[in-house]
């Protein structure tokens, strides 16, 4: 083949290349990436798989992603459930840059009382001003909400102590020597060094020894210096006690704080504000709502909602307008156990 045959064929096999990498760049550019950073105080650990969040903390994360189109972009941060669609918790209105890449900073001051634990987050961007339709983007981040007076793993720690510590808090045993976080701070030693109860045995032999060996030397000198005083060494069965024994003194017992709720209830004919019980206990707030909770589920009490507040009650005790969602409904429905119309 002559060279000016040949010339056509390597310009239409160019022209071939040009045309399938710019379809192959349009193809990815209708895509945005999408780069996620986390930050703020409501950071409690981040490690390979989850990141721990303070429940009453400021947690933030800038969202960069890049786009094609020019028109307005909704950036949201969500509560992600498979099973249903949740309601954004924050959503950003945001104009792009064509040619470059756009940076979005969501924040959310602190999580509601009923997302807490084991969550994942849709870190989700949509074109236009709404979030009706599907997202063109979407991440998920899995995360875990905890609160700094919990005790998440349960070895006698909170968990902000655990992460000033620098264990973790889902850990009771964060180096695995047998001996759980809450022990080894007790006794004094580091609750991430693993070679903690081989240390511990050698102390304990060594002390044990010398303490024995020094306790047979004490009682031999003494013995002798007060024999060298003619002083008798044997009881005598007729000796009067140098002092009579102190009475054993009789401690309270600690009152629980479920109970503390209680007594503080009934004090007040069974009914308190949410408020009202934080103020007289001194507790945090996320304290008192744990042991509402918890009593709530246990049947010891009722919460009403009164506007923007929670009135407590003792079971039994609630105001006369309202239902109590202990109450069984009867076999024909009516919640008050009457007799339907």
């Amino acid at each position: 083949m002559s060279p000016r045959g040949a010339l056509p064929i390597l310009v239409g096999l160019c022209v071939c290349l040009l045309t399938v990498s710019s379809i192959a760049a349009v193809t990815t550019a209708q895509q945005p990436e999408l780069v996620v950073e986390q930050h703020g105080s409501g950071i409690a650990l981040e490690d390979e798989s989850t990141t721990y969040l303070w429940q009453y903390s400021t947690y933030s994360m800038s969202v960069t992603f890049s786009a094609t189109s020019d028109e307005i972009h909704t950036v949201c941060l969500s509560q992600y459930d498979e099973d249903s669609v949740e309601q954004p918790l924050v959503c950003q209105w945001t104009a792009v840059d064509t040619e470059g890449s756009t940076t979005v900073t969501l924040t959310q001051s602190e999580w509601p009382e009923d997302i807490s634990g084991e969550e994942t987050l849709a870190i989700e961007i949509y074109t236009g001003r709404n979030t009706n339709g599907e997202p063109i983007e979407q991440v998920l981040q899995p995360v875990y909400i905890i609160e700094k007076d919990g005790d998440l793993d349960g070895n006698g720690l909170t968990n902000e102590r655990e992460i000033e510590l620098g264990t973790h808090p889902a850990d009771a045993d964060s180096d695995g020597d047998g001996l759980t976080d809450g022990i080894e701070v007790m006794l004094g030693t580091d609750p991430r060094d693993s070679a903690t109860p081989y240390r511990i045995g050698v102390v304990t032999v060594g002390s044990l020894t010398a303490g024995a060996f020094g306790l047979l030397l004490v009682a031999g000198r003494l013995m002798m210096g007060l024999q060298a005083l003619g002083v008798s060494t044997g009881r005598d069965g007729d000796e009067e006690p140098v002092s009579e024994r102190a009475e054993t003194p009789t401690f309270e017992a600690p009152i629980r704080d479920e109970e503390r709720i209680r007594r503080l209830l009934s004090a007040h004919e069974g009914r308190l504000k949410q408020s009202q019980i934080v103020e007289a206990t001194d507790w945090s707030k996320s304290k008192v709502s744990r042991l509402l909770s918890s009593m709530e589920d246990d049947g010891e009490i009722t919460r009403v909602r009164l506007g923007r507040e929670n009135l407590v009650c003792l079971r039994g005790h609630e105001p006369a307008d309202v239902t109590p969602s202990w109450k069984d409904t009867d076999e024909s429905g009516s919640p008050d156990g009457g007799t339907s119309p």
